[in-house]
Order: C-alpha cells, then sequence, then structure tokens
C-alpha cells in the first residue's frame, strides 16, 4: 500500500518491532507495539459482532468490510462499505454497536482501547490518520442516510456505483471504468434499503440503459458521466478540506 496511508502503516510496525526488539524485554502496559494487533479475516468472518465487550479503532489493511445492524427478525442494514485505507471503530458507546463483517479476505490493524484514548497515546500522524478516517466515515453516514431517504431506488444504486468507483479510484479505460466489487445483490439491498428482488430489477434497468452493469462480481460502468447526472452526485463528501 502507498501513499498516507501506506506511511501510517510502517509507523505502527516500526512501533511494534520496536516493543519486541531484545532491547525490551519486559513490556509495560503502556507499550504501543504490545497493544497493536494486525488480523487476518476470510470472507463472510465476523469482525465485530452487536455484543462484543472489545473497544478499538481497526485500520483496513486490505479487503472490503461492511458495518451493519441486525434487528431481531434477521432483517440487516448496511450502514457502511470500508475499504482499505479506511477506518472503522468499535465498541465507542454502549447500544450503537455495530456487526462488521469480512465481505472478501480482509486484513486489519486494530489498535485496543476507547478511541480518545488511543488517539491521545500514538504519535501524531497516527492520531491525525485515525481522526481524518474517522471524518470520511461520518460523511458516508451523512451520505447515506440522505441516499436511503430521499432518492428513488435507482437513483440510489447509481449512487452508490460511482460512490465506489471513485473510492477504488478506477480509471477509465476504452470508454468504460472496470473494478472487482465483492458484494452480493443481498448486501447491496441491505446497503440500499431495498429487496433483493428490487435490486435486480434496478439493476437490469442501469444495464439496459446503457449505464452500469454488475455481474461475476465484476462492475463495468459505460457510462460514467450519465450514471453521475442521474444520481445527481457530489464527490465533495468524500475528500476532506485541505484548511
Amino acid at each position: 500500500m502507498v501513499g498516507f496511508f501506506g506511511d501510517i502503516l510502517k509507523s505502527l510496525d516500526a512501533i511494534a518491532s520496536a516493543d519486541r526488539g531484545p532491547s525490551r524485554p519486559e513490556r509495560s502496559k503502556d507499550d504501543l507495539g504490545g497493544r497493536i494487533k494486525r488480523r487476518t479475516y476470510a470472507t463472510g468472518a465476523t469482525i465485530a459482532d452487536w455484543d462484543d465487550s472489545r473497544q478499538a479503532i481497526l485500520l483496513i489493511v486490505s479487503g472490503w468490510v461492511a458495518s451493519g445492524k441486525a434487528l431481531t427478525s434477521g432483517a440487516r442494514t448496511v450502514l457502511d462499505l470500508s475499504l482499505p485505507g479506511d477506518i472503522v471503530t468499535i465498541g465507542t458507546t454502549e447500544w450503537a454497536r455495530e456487526i462488521i463483517t469480512a465481505l472478501s479476505p480482509v486484513t486489519i490493524i486494530e489498535l485496543p482501547g476507547p478511541s480518545y484514548k488511543t488517539l491521545l497515546r500514538y504519535p501524531e500522524p497516527v492520531s491525525e490518520a485515525v481522526l481524518k478516517g474517522m471524518a470520511r466515515r461520518y460523511a458516508r453516514l451523512a451520505e447515506h442516510l440522505v441516499n436511503i431517504g430521499r432518492r428513488g431506488a435507482v437513483e440510489r444504486t447509481a449512487h452508490l456505483f460511482v460512490e465506489l468507483a471513485h473510492r477504488v479510484n478506477v480509471r477509465e479505460k476504452d470508454g468504460v471504468r472496470r473494478f472487482s466489487c465483492p458484494l452480493t445483490q443481498a448486501d447491496l439491498a441491505d446497503a440500499l434499503g431495498l429487496t433483493a428482488v428490487h435490486v435486480n430489477r434496478v439493476l437490469k434497468e442501469l444495464r439496459e440503459a446503457g449505464y452500469v452493469s454488475f455481474r461475476g462480481g465484476v462492475v463495468e460502468i459505460t457510462d460514467f458521466e450519465g450514471l453521475v447526472q442521474l444520481a445527481q452526485f457530489d464527490a465533495s463528501y468524500l475528500a476532506l478540506r485541505a484548511r
């Protein structure tokens, strides 16, 4: 992984390596490296459940993660999709715990402890990355609320595909923007507030209109500008203000 987030991962690995080195035979409760955990999860694995007692900040190194809430009826709402470079917090409040699931093979770095303590404990570049990740997640959650509450089924589906294309930074080639997407139609339904049957109809409508197709785990956007117009998509919520 390259870029700013890659530098943060290197910084955390360096902290962990230093605390495990021969010059540190005994580890105190305040050692940072002893707290950092790198975990891997298989597709479909539960990373955190609603009754998980852990408090931690999760840095997504690789893979796709779904965060959501489940009702006693078994119905689920996907609140957010986290991709490499994103931040997820768990156990922040007593009742707002989310179910976090691996949509693909996932690697995360876990910084255990309450969020506010973690932000004070780690070096400024790490804390800055965490705060920025949390701000981005808040912005996505706000946009998701608008998507579910005020856009029609076709528009909200188009909006999600455009958002994902922006977030994976896919480039156009031969008039098509193509990227792998591990979401099932059931995942899409839970993320869009629709039934799986309705999602199937919407996908067919978007495909036949020449906007986008989603088959075999691959999204192909054949009319990106048209899809942006259809969704009335404004990418500004995905970028932090420089100052």
